[in-house]
């Protein structure tokens, strides 16, 4: 019993601080990534999208730093991994 108010006490600090890591960030466009912007710790997309009559509008939209690192210039996005 002595043990498991300190271990529960750990679990729910690690849990919190994993939790913190990951963010989740709203999708962009499914399309081509034309550029790939870093501000600091921020890690941007820039995509063309692939819907017809939307040729030419590029989106710049924030994404996590392992999507930015899985998505090459000239890559599909979403996918990106082994595109």
């Amino acid at each position: 019993m002595h043990r498991l108010a300190p271990t529960l006490a750990l679990l729910t600090a690690a849990a919190l601080a994993l939790g913190g890591c990951a963010r989740d960030f709203e999708e962009g466009p499914a399309g081509k990534v034309t550029d790939k912007v870093k501000d600091g710790k921020k890690f941007y997309l820039v995509v063309a999208p692939d819907k017809p009559g939307k040729e030419g509008e590029e989106k710049k939209f924030r994404v996590s730093k392992y999507d930015y690192h899985d998505c090459k210039r000239g890559s599909t996005y979403p996918k990106c991994v082994g595109d």
